[in-house]
């Protein structure tokens, strides 16, 4: 899952999200301040309103009455409606308005703006790191717990060694050597901690012995994939997935700030209305923040039409001999389904999986720690040297993992006895542990995965599966097929990040009704980023360096027009506040057209899909995909009145050539049920 450098870097512990704007926001249209019961009906003119219906048509004019969409208008009879009366008016002056935006994958409440101790995904060099978090947590009002807790750390880019820290583990050690500090990653999969926290460690029978080179062999051999080492085999303080955090007795810490987001339940407004969105799937629900939820409901002041995709976690529900509950999982389920089933505004009526975990690696340990997505084949060993000059690693070559040299060194580690690393290294230009060989896992056991999914798929939820490595994606093609087979259903369920998809496996979404859910900014090439990952699936040692067109990764990394064209259906999600809490549907929209956010060059330029096709994943087919299109994701008579009105044409800059200025757009403003609820000017 790709991270990347936040566009603005607005502080989430000081600003609502509403202020992040970007560039200064044109003047709002004038007119209607919003609806009430007793309000007239509103005439919008002179727009260029895109509908999304089928034939993507665009409008000069609409009507609103009510919370509805009475009727388009063209230039012809726009004319002619200007002479009636009985019509409160509001002048778009020329500006585009768009449906509601759909985000099929957010986790709003995570990104609710409350004051943290952030790094809002900056990249830093560790002693920076190390200065920031001292002096942020230090503060009263950023205790959590016994915890020091710094959210969104950049764990792909920056993190550089110098003269004071070697690693993050000696950087947070600084911080404290009294209380646990934990650095989260702003994917919500990385972490980092001190000295303090990994000795927390808990084995399986509830004693604490730490996480050291020892117990990861004894204690913790299948958290091991996991857990960051150094070249002497100790943790290094970076972690990777929940399951780490469960041993040391951080796993509430997955959602630190909570309490501060039920004091102002408000703030998640503020994560979706200033981007236009109406719409939104909570891309892993936990029941237990569902109260914040429902005190929007209960005011009166939540503005969405939104679905729930619950997560529990099935290994939980497993016995002694692994036999999972799922009575009593899909139970809890269908209770909060329930709850909620005469609430027009919110349906609990998705469940959450994840298939994998991520493809990114760590070329600043030694030996380079491996990605964890689980993937078709086993991962490249690349020997990674610093570039004084770059301030970041580069590729020297590559272990020969095959070699004999390896095969005993294999031998010699599965028996316990590690050569020491120095002199190997000395020896041989490499770490001893670099002769591992990997595919990553899965994140469940695969039957797990195929009978979570077919109990889910006849109890009538729809899936949305988390899967990044082509072979994690392929395990969740088969789960759906085989659920659909069994049950005789047809619920059409969502795959989403899809960061490598097999070229095989493109077609079969189209072929089983499975929505592909893209994150389109993270389709883009990243050049710290891009080194985490690509060498570990392609050798980049060559003359085309990481972006080589006939690479495995390039050619098959977030596959959409591929996908597209084979007639699978394309929808779009932030995954917010993963990367950056701010949404950014515009930066997405300009990543799924161009493949180059942030620079040449792009990322398969192949993959890029046209503006219709981007605006439709956020409107149209995300609304399908939510099983709501009977009433929002496009502009036409007898839908919701929910829509944006921008500052900018983002069709008129793709179709000339400036693609590249769609991330600047601004929401002037968003209506929610024929009411304005957001406005720039306000």
């Amino acid at each position: 899952m790709k991270t990347r450098l936040s566009l603005s870097l607005c502080t989430a512990a000081l600003l609502s999200l509403a202020a992040c704007g970007g560039q200064e926001s044109a003047p709002a249209p004038e007119g209607a301040s919003g609806a009430s019961g007793d309000a007239k009906d509103i005439l919008f003119t002179n727009g260029r309103i895109y509908t999304a219906n089928p034939d993507r048509e665009f409008a000069a004019g609409m009507i609103v009455s009510g919370d509805e969409i009475v009727e388009l208008l063209g230039e012809d009879r726009l004319g002619a409606m200007m002479d009636e009366d009985g019509y409160e008016v509001v002048d778009l002056q020329g500006r585009l308005v768009l449906p509601g935006l759909h985000d099929a994958h957010i986790h709003p409440i995570s990104a609710m703006p409350v004051p943290t101790c952030t790094l809002e995904n900056a990249p830093m060099t560790l002693a920076e790191i190390a200065d920031y978090a001292a002096d942020c947590t230090a503060r009263p009002d950023m205790a959590e717990d016994d915890w020091l807790v710094v959210m969104s750390w950049n764990f792909a880019a920056g993190n550089q060694p110098g003269e004071r820290f070697a690693s993050v583990r000696e950087a947070l050690d600084f911080v404290s050597m009294e209380k646990p500090v934990i650095l989260r990653g702003s994917d919500g999969h990385h972490y980092a901690v001190n000295s303090v926290a990994l000795a927390r460690a808990e084995n399986a029978e509830g004693e604490v012995v730490g996480f050291s080179k020892d117990t990861l062999s004894s204690e913790f051999p299948d958290l091991a994939p996991y857990i960051g080492v150094d070249e002497t085999g100790e943790p290094n303080g970076r972690l990777t997935e929940a399951y780490a955090l469960e041993a040391i007795g951080a796993g509430s810490l997955l959602e630190a700030g909570m309490e501060k987001r039920r004091a102002s339940p408000e703030l998640l407004m503020d994560v979706t209305l200033p981007r236009g969105i109406t719409a939104f799937l909570d891309a892993a629900a936990d029941p237990e923040s569902l109260d914040i939820y429902d005190a929007l409901l209960d005011k009166g002041e939540f503005h969405a039409r939104a679905h729930l995709a619950l997560y529990f976690d099935p290994g939980a529900y497993a016995g002694e001999d692994g036999t999972v509950d799922y009575g009593a999982l899909l139970g809890e389920a269908k209770a909060i389904r329930e709850k909620y089933a005469a609430e027009p505004l919110l349906e609990a009526d998705f469940l959450k999986l994840f298939a994998d975990g991520v493809l990114e690696g760590d070329p600043l340990s030694d030996p380079p720690t491996l990605p964890n997505g689980a993937f078709s084949h086993d991962y490249l060993q690349p020997i990674y040297e610093w570039d004084e000059e770059a301030q970041w690693v580069k590729i020297a070559g590559y272990v020969d993992t095959d070699s004999a040299l390896c095969v005993e060194t294999r031998a010699q580690i599965a028996a316990g006895e590690t050569p020491d690393a120095a002199a190997f290294k000395a020896e041989h230009g490499y770490h001893p542990l670099q002769c591992t060989q990997s595919n990553g896992v899965l994140q469940h056991p695969e039957d797990m995965i195929m009978d979570y999914v077919r109990e889910g798929d006849a109890a009538d939820f729809t899936w949305h599966i988390h899967a990044i490595g082509d072979r994690a994606v392929q395990t969740s093609l088969d789960a759906i097929e085989a659920a659909q087979a069994e049950n005789a259903t047809d619920h059409k369920h969502i795959i989403t990040h899809l960061q490598v998809v097999r070229p095989e496996d493109q077609a079969r979404f189209a072929q089983n009704d499975i929505y592909a859910s893209f994150t389109f900014a993270w389709a883009s090439s990243d050049g710290q980023y891009d080194t985490t990952v690509i060498p570990f699936v392609d050798r980049a040692d060559g003359p085309e360096g990481l972006y080589n067109p006939d690479g495995y990764y390039f050619q098959n990394a977030y596959p959409a027009a591929a996908i597209k064209a084979a007639g699978g259906m394309l929808i779009a999600g932030s995954d917010a506040p993963v990367d950056t809490i701010d949404p950014r549907p515009f930066v997405n929209i300009e990543g799924a057209v161009n493949r180059a956010i942030f620079g040449p060059p792009p990322l398969n330029e192949a993959q890029a899909i046209s503006i219709y096709d981007a605006v439709d994943a956020y409107t149209i087919n995300a609304a399908k995909a939510l099983k709501q299109a009977d009433v929002t994701g496009s502009l036409e008579p007898g839908k919701k009145a929910d829509f944006a009105i921008l500052d900018q044409d983002i069709f008129a800059l793709a179709e000339s050539g400036d693609a590249d200025k769609i991330s600047d757009t601004n929401v002037l403003e968003t209506w929610f049920g024929g009411e304005k609820v957001y406005s720039s000017a306000e």
